[in-house]
């Protein structure tokens, strides 16, 4: 790890202290009944690698989608609170490694499935994807 780096980590989990973040964060993926996510969730097991992007969009600035690395699909977003927070720790453009916990609801007992992720305070999961 070079010098730049290493401040940089003091001042993320400094940030993070202040602003009452403490890791593994758990928290449930919003926006599921929209496009695709439901056929998403559906191939989505406990466990599986995401990543949790900071990617603004109109009108929402604090935008952080929930990728599936795995299936190379997005699964929802997060609440705008935590959003909010995790920019305001890690910076614009942010990544972040997280796991599914577990996978909620789902036919037939359930109309819509859901998800419960657990995020890391990682960037590594990616890594194996990345030429060198």
């Amino acid at each position: 790890m070079n010098i730049r780096a290493f401040f940089k980590k003091i001042a993320e989990r400094a940030r993070c202290r202040r602003l009452g973040l403490e890791f593994p964060l758990f928290c449930k993926v919003h926006g599921v009944r929209k496009g695709d996510a439901q056929g998403a969730l559906a191939q989505s097991r406990a466990g599986d690698e995401l990543q949790i992007v900071h990617v603004p969009v109109e009108n929402y600035p604090y935008n952080v989608y929930v990728y599936n690395i795995e299936l190379n699909r997005v699964l929802g977003y997060l609440d705008n609170g935590l959003a909010e927070t995790l920019v305001r720790a890690f910076g614009r453009g942010f990544c972040r490694d997280a796991r599914i916990e577990e996978i909620t609801g789902g036919p037939p007992e359930y109309k819509y499935f859901g998800c419960n992720l657990r995020i890391l305070d990682t960037m590594a999961m990616m890594a194996p994807y990345f030429d060198n």
